[in-house]
């Protein structure tokens, strides 16, 4: 892969152009990467509004018909149901686990198999998550396992 990068003052912010002959698992990631950079969901907190960027986000989790956003250092709620979020973020680093959680795969510290044909994920927040069996296929095919 050739890469070029060039600093113009002109531009107010940055512009990402990508040329490709095929479509390979590298461009794909790439093209991916830099999805997860733009993208934002509304969420609240307190009674306040916050554009939360997925590349803050660890994972979303739906508990009691309710789906809440985790970050690092915070827990926000958002009106969007689990399918509009998988949906809306399809390409990028999301993927659903299980019918109650989706994770960010670029927050991962580690997996490892564990009983009955489900994984364990470890966020970088050392938080523990379940992959379920019937998601563990496409999360192996999003992770490159």
């Amino acid at each position: 892969m050739r890469l070029s990068i060039f600093k113009n003052p002109k531009f107010s912010e940055p512009e990402v152009i990508l040329n490709y002959s095929e479509e390979t698992d590298e461009v794909n990631k790439l093209i991916e990467t830099l999805n997860s950079l733009n993208n934002t969901i509304q969420c609240f907190k307190n009674g306040s509004n916050f554009n939360i960027k997925l590349n803050d986000i660890y994972y979303f989790e739906s508990v009691d018909e309710r789906s809440y956003v985790y970050t690092k250092d915070n827990v926000y709620e958002c009106k969007e149901k689990l399918y509009t979020i998988e949906e809306t973020f399809k390409n990028t680093s999301i993927v659903r686990v299980s019918k109650s959680c989706i994770l960010n795969i670029t927050k991962l510290k580690s997996v490892r198999p564990f009983i009955n044909g489900k994984f364990e994920a470890t966020m970088l927040s050392n938080e523990k998550i379940i992959i379920n069996r019937h998601y563990v296929s496409a999360f192996k095919k999003k992770f490159n396992i």
